[in-house]
């Protein structure tokens, strides 16, 4: 593990906010020359402090109506091989272990609540997760991923 200073710190919160910024931009913001922000943006890229890019879109403008994250418990033998389909479902964004009465939560999108019902019947279910709940989302607030 490499520990980042002050600089990287400000780099990264800077990337979280706006993944399209340039070295220019960066380095005008924290006083560095676009080249120091260029290598450290590299140094943070290949110790995987940075994983990866991605845009922040608006779900309603792509056709996604439901919004939900689901909590499940399933049989410790079958965590690995049901974390593995469901990584491959296309309307499963995330996936996490936690603590508490069920091991798993992730998030899925659909275009209907009942396309999201149908998936959890239909796709979810069988895979072993039991004791499901289900948290649609409402609105989001604020949306910035690895804030």
């Amino acid at each position: 593990m490499m520990l980042q200073d002050d600089l990287d710190h400000k780099i990264l919160r800077l990337l979280q906010r706006n993944g399209k910024l340039t070295y220019e931009e960066i380095g005008e913001m924290v006083d560095r020359s676009p080249s120091t922000i260029r290598d450290r943006i590299k140094k943070l890229e290949e110790n995987r402090t940075i994983l990866g890019y991605t845009a922040i879109i608006d779900q309603e403008k792509v056709g996604i109506g439901a919004d939900a994250y689901i909590a499940a418990d399933i049989e410790p033998d079958r965590i690995q091989e049901a974390v593995a389909a469901l990584y491959s479902l296309e309307n499963i964004s995330e996936i996490l272990r936690v603590t508490g009465e069920r091991r798993i939560m992730f998030r899925a999108r659909a275009s209907t609540n009942q396309e999201l019902v149908d998936l959890i019947d239909r796709k979810i279910r069988p895979l072993g997760f039991e004791n499901i709940e289900i948290i649609m989302v409402l609105e989001p607030v604020i949306r910035y991923p690895g804030l």
